[in-house]
């Protein structure tokens, strides 16, 4: 037995032993208040949340199996780390001085920050940003199970479809390279709402169109965690709305509740997109570098995927087996299908293609679809659907016993823990191990990144991290930092003024204050702040605020958000699990 299967009957056996008596105090509390049925549907949601949570733990098992944290993708993991540190002022201040090596990177205007708040709380109350990590990414999981069960679960209401693609989604290979070998925050967050999205667009399109709020709801979490995987979404979900209007009934209300889903959208999005839109037209920002489109082989593909390997950013073995499974099935039964069916077969095929090289990807090279700087973040999407496509198609036809179900979810268990087991002692892989010491909580909010800065500045990291005293002749300074404002105490030598450079990146709308009063600064030649200051000691301070109508766009975002969720959990809107 390898030491990965004790460990997964260990951590069974341990929380069963520990929960166990808990679950059923808690059964004989509320079958006080529930008899009969419901008192059933609470029993089994209570063993479905509890097997989530294991699953979850064994999931994240790995995070946990060292005290320190293995960073493959360096780079990644350190950015969004300083991101997270900086979110303690982010409600009054674009910018926080404490991180980003104290340059004031306005990186949280630029990538969405919502989703990070439980990673800064989780931070605060361990003390250590890769506790806060760990512990964030297990919660991550865990809500993944709870989104992926309801979204299957609404569509073909059988429990066995909804909990194997729940589980098959959450340890799909694909997802498994963005959290362990990318750390890719965002996409992971982002693939917790995709099977959400396509629920919302179910319902809309073939189902319930009062049932709207799903499709606003999860479009939006989208874009305020991963840019990009949103836009990338809206446009699949506007081609697939052009390809089912033939078939829709009562287009009228689809229509108008879709213009309704959209229009509520748009008001939530206005917190992010507003400040993102502005910031963007006045600096000219260093920004992630393109590179040239190019689509995997699909042979390649396939061979990638079979070979269950995580960082070569394929699908994995899992969702070809269903892929398969569910090709097989849908050409013996294509007559008996819906139009939702044949509309996620399809579009799980076109998709998987699209992330190939069969799809000529060349011709969009120096266009804005370039944005999406590599095609395998496509896998992500056609994980989702292909798993999706096989729930709902395959698995409410079959008769699986709950000794079948276990066996399914064991082996997939064991496929993420063999495949994360090769990573983790593939000599060739280089890594930096961060260690839970607040050592690490200095050493990531003093990383240096350049994304974000102004694009002058991106090829001077040597000069901006020279103290005010040597970049500056003849002044004598001492620097006060806090989240929101960069104070300067300093005496100018010389008998008369003179301009000095700050290493604060200069971002329009910046607020300087020389002893009390303000006064104007200017971009230098890096990128960073200058400021005229007089002989004599002077006091400096400089801050960043929100416009008005950034301020404005944040409260019709919270608004409208309060008032889509009340609208959801009205009492004829609201349904138990089951």
């Amino acid at each position: 037995m390898t030491l990965y299967e004790q460990t997964f009957l260990f951590v069974n056996d341990f929380f069963l032993c520990c929960f166990k008596p808990i679950i059923m105090v808690t059964y004989l509390i509320v079958g006080l208040k529930f008899k009969g049925e419901k008192m059933n549907k609470i029993k089994n949601n209570c063993y479905l949340l509890f097997s989530m949570a294991i699953l979850s733990i064994l999931y994240s098992l790995p995070l946990f199996y060292n005290q320190d944290l293995r960073a493959f993708n360096n780079q990644d993991l350190l950015f969004h780390l300083t991101r997270s540190l900086g979110m303690n002022n982010v409600l009054s201040s674009p910018v926080n001085f404490l991180n980003y090596a104290n340059h004031g990177t306005m990186a949280n205007t630029f990538y969405p920050w919502v989703f990070l708040f439980p990673l800064f709380v989780l931070y605060k109350v361990s003390g250590s940003i890769v506790i806060g990590y760990k512990l964030f990414f297990l919660l991550v999981t865990f809500v993944t199970m709870i989104i992926a069960y309801f979204s299957v679960y609404s569509i073909v209401k059988n429990k066995n479809s909804a909990f194997l693609f729940s589980v098959l989604y959450s340890f799909s290979l694909y997802r498994t390279t963005d959290l362990y070998y990318r750390s890719s925050f965002g996409e992971v967050i982002a693939m917790s709402f995709l099977p959400l999205v396509i629920l919302g667009f179910y319902q809309v399109v073939f189902n319930d169109y009062k049932k709207w709020y799903w499709l606003t709801l999860s479009v939006s979490a989208l874009l305020y965690t991963h840019l990009l995987s949103a836009a990338v979404m809206i446009i699949m979900l506007l081609i697939a709305f052009i390809c089912s209007i033939y078939s829709m009934n009562e287009l009228r209300h689809r229509l108008q509740t879709l213009v309704l889903s959209g229009i509520f959208f748009v008001f939530i999005a206005l917190g992010f997109i507003v400040p993102f839109v502005i910031r963007t037209h006045q600096n000219v920002l260093s920004v992630p570098p393109l590179f040239k489109l190019q689509g995997t082989n699909l042979g390649d593909l396939f061979v990638f995927s079979l070979n269950n390997t995580i960082g070569m950013n394929s699908i994995g073995i899992t969702t070809i087996v269903a892929l398969v499974i569910t090709i097989i099935y849908y050409t013996k039964n294509r007559a008996t299908l819906s139009k939702f069916k044949h509309l996620m077969f399809y579009s799980a095929i076109v998709v998987l293609i699209l992330s190939s090289s069969l799809f000529p990807w060349s011709i969009f090279n120096g266009t804005p679809i370039a944005q999406i700087q590599f095609v395998w973040r496509l896998n992500a999407f056609s994980t989702v659907m292909i798993l999706m496509a096989f729930s709902i198609i395959v698995l409410p036809n079959t008769n699986l016993s709950k000794r079948m179900i276990l066996s399914i979810v064991g082996f997939i268990v064991l496929f993420n823990f063999s495949s994360l087991n090769t990573l983790y002692n593939d000599p060739q892989k280089i890594f930096t191990s961060l260690s839970t010491s607040k050592r690490t909580n200095v050493m990531v909010a003093d990383y240096y990144h350049s994304d974000y800065s102004p694009e002058i500045a991106r090829d001077h990291k040597e000069q901006l991290s020279q103290p005010l005293d040597m970049v500056n002749k003849h002044v004598e300074s001492k620097v006060k930092i806090s989240p929101s404002t960069y104070q300067i105490s300093i005496k100018n030598l010389e008998n008369h003024s003179k301009r000095i450079t700050i290493p604060v990146y200069y971002y329009k709308n910046q607020i300087v204050k020389l002893n009390g009063s303000t006064v104007k600064s200017n971009e230098s030649s890096i990128g960073t702040t200058i400021i005229k200051i007089p002989s004599g000691k002077s006091n400096v301070a400089i801050s960043y605020k929100y416009y008005t109508i950034e301020k404005i766009s944040f409260v019709i975002s919270i608004f409208t958000t309060i008032l889509l969720i009340a609208y959801m959990i009205k009492p004829k809107n609201h349904k138990f699990m089951h």
